[in-house]
């Protein structure tokens, strides 16, 4: 039985925890309601404490604490605090968090930059002791990272970049004999705070204020509101800053962003990815996964799309705790192991036959008996992936495994199947394939594209579009619509069937991921679907939305939880639940839908095996998109492990 412990990873901007339990599951650890707290204190009242999310940014800030270990105190309002006390207030609340949580104090595990020389190293770790008197261990950040990643085969290599607020760390890695081989490394100090100090310049710049964007004093001011502002733009167009005075409000759009983005990462990129390519000393790997806070960010992805395949890691800003805490928990650290050793007993006879059995092992028994071996490896093969779950379908199975689980048509009653002359598989008018990199998200609305744990298990998904036989060709832009772009679900009652297929050690962190997803869908005007209501898988039915609110563009807010008086409530037709289902509801508003009326929409969600099954269905009432959707769900095809 494994000891519980506790890995911790202290930003510029905010910390991250973990801790593994007695059972080998990770979490990550919520501080004060949240996951990433901030990595720094400010000052109220003359006192120093953590800071919080809700603070304003007028308070005095000491900024993050890992830039201060070679300040022995600070004086704040007359009195001097060690650099062990401030630490002490920083962390001990993660500590007393993961107790409280573990029931028992866990082994605490802190990770470090790898560019920190021992000297600092040692240094951070005598003050940390003496914040929570208890001994600490320090894991570089690129052995954490390293660790985080999903298991290599021996000689497979992938690259990972790590995108904090202070620099861009970069670490190419391959497959070894003992675990994962780190072969390169490299930097880049222009991070997350740069850029919003790139942000703060323009928008001074284009307000008027060119003096106030090349003084370095207005970085202290104005870096905390545009990062908070950049980061509010994933619910709207456009948020409105509030500087001091003499430059007052400031606007910063998403068009903005996006396009300081996409110069100043494109840029960053390149020269990361050369240096990084120069110190390797084996060849590197075109694919690559980012970890961090600033992933999250479309332009940090996008900017690195042009040096290869890019998945952005689930959870970016835990990578590195889960790495260190799988790191701690490994029996030696194979980081620094040199090359797979040479073969040198080639024997070219003894290739592995069917079943998985080697010639010579097979010549062992002869004749008859090697047919009896291979007979029953292979019957043992299958039965052990029958008694363990459906093994992962080779990729040339992908699409037609995909295609022969949707349902068929005439399946759903009352629904035909539509066929395109444009936009879907080129083997089958009917279907569209998606292959992982281009997979969109099963939560929500399903018009993002994948992300997080969701994209890193997604392998294939396949949709089909079935319309409701009662739909006239002059209904809507949907009826008529000839292509899979131009097809508009909320003009139309009809039905999205989508079979997806994820990998085998995916299918929980998918699950989980999609699940976590719809908890927090944005609702925003960008969104067709929006005012997403979850159905729990027990309890009480929280019944369909009831209103469906336009959001202003600049607004920063979701859509008020409060319905309008105005709006009256659909009949209800209500959605049978379990274990292996996840279920939502939602609306189209009638300001955006075909119909000039809210549409509702309703999902089921369920897992077969590596399968996910995923009905849609858009109608004028919530009872008829239940009712639909469930239809749906049962005419999907059985599982394709079963049949395959």
């Amino acid at each position: 039985m494994p000891n519980p412990v506790l890995a911790i990873d202290v930003g510029a901007c905010t910390l991250s925890a973990a801790v593994r339990d007695t059972s080998g599951r990770v979490t990550p650890l919520a501080i004060g309601g949240t996951t990433t707290p901030p990595a720094r204190l400010v000052v109220q009242a003359g006192q120093p404490r953590p800071a919080r999310d809700g603070d304003p940014v007028t308070l005095a800030q000491l900024g993050p604490l890992v830039d201060r270990l070679d300040v022995p105190s600070l004086v704040i309002d007359g009195v001097s605090w060690s650099i062990e006390s401030l630490t002490g207030l920083l962390l001990r609340p993660v500590l007393e968090t993961a107790i409280a949580q573990l029931g028992t104090t866990p082994k605490i595990v802190l990770v470090v930059p790898s560019t920190w020389t021992p000297e600092l190293r040692r240094r951070f770790q005598r003050i940390v002791h003496a914040a929570l008197t208890r001994t600490v261990t320090l894991i570089p950040s690129d052995k954490a990272l390293a660790y985080a990643l999903p298991a290599l085969p021996v000689g497979a290599g992938i690259v990972a970049v790590d995108c904090g607020a202070t620099d861009l760390s970069a670490i190419a890695v391959v497959g070894g004999e003992r675990g994962p081989r780190i072969i390169g490394r490299a930097q880049s100090d222009s991070g997350g705070d740069i850029f919003d100090r790139f942000l703060l310049a323009n928008a001074l710049t284009d307000a008027g204020f060119p003096d106030q964007a090349l003084d370095a004093r207005w970085g202290f001011a104005g870096v905390p509101r545009v990062r908070a502002a950049r980061e509010a733009l994933a619910d709207s167009d456009a948020v409105t800053v509030h500087l001091p005075r003499p430059v007052g409000r400031i606007t910063l759009s998403e068009q903005d962003v996006d396009a300081t983005g996409a110069q100043y990462f494109a840029h960053r990129f390149s020269e990361l990815l050369t240096r990084l390519d120069e110190n390797a000393t084996e060849p590197i790997s075109h694919r690559l996964m980012l970890s961090g806070g600033l992933a999250y960010d479309p332009a940090v992805p996008a900017a690195a799309w042009v040096h290869g395949l890019v998945k952005v890691m689930a959870h970016p800003q835990h990578v590195l705790c889960r790495g260190a805490l799988t790191f701690a928990a490994a029996a030696i650290d194979s980081t620094d192991d040199p090359g797979p050793r040479p073969i040198t007993d080639t024997d070219a006879d003894d290739e592995p036959a069917p079943g998985g059995i080697s010639k010579r092992t097979l010549a062992l028994f002869g004749g008859v008996g090697a047919s009896v071996v291979v007979i029953a490896v292979a019957g043992g093969l299958a039965l052990s992936a029958a008694m363990t779950g459906a093994p992962d379908f080779r990729e040339q199975e992908l699409p037609n495994v995909a295609a022969s689980v949707l349902p068929a048509n005439q399946s759903i009653p009352g629904m035909s199947l539509r066929s395109w002359t444009d936009g879907a598989d080129a083997t089958n008018a009917t279907t569209r394939s998606l292959s992982a990199a281009d997979a969109r998200s099963l939560a929500c609305g399903g018009t993002r594209p994948a992300a997080g744990a969701e994209a890193d298990g997604m392998r294939w998904q396949s949709s089909r579009i079935f319309v409701s036989d009662d739909t006239t060709a002059d209904a809507g832009a949907g009826a008529k619509a000839t292509s899979w772009d131009n097809f508009d679900p909320s003009a139309t009652t009809n039905v999205i069937v989508t079979a997806a297929i994820v990998g085998r050690d995916d299918r929980e962190s998918v699950w989980q991921d999609i699940s976590a997803s719809n908890q927090r869908c944005p609702s925003t005007k960008d969104d067709l679907v929006r005012t997403i209501v979850v159905i729990p898988q027990t309890g009480p039915d929280p019944g369909p939305p009831s209103y469906a609110q336009e959001i202003p563009v600049a607004s920063t807010s979701r859509t008020p939880t409060t319905p309008p008086t105005s709006t009256t409530r659909a009949p209800q037709g209500g959605v049978t639940m379990s274990t292996q289902r996840q279920a939502w509801r939602g609306l189209t508003p009638a300001s955006v839908s075909g119909t000039g009326t809210d549409m509702h929409v309703t999902c089921v969600l369920d897992i077969d095996g590596v399968v996910l099954k995923r009905s849609c269905a858009t109608a004028e009432d919530s009872g008829t998109a239940d009712h639909l959707a469930q239809q749906a769900a049962v005419a999907f095809n059985p599982a394709p492990e079963i049949t395959r």
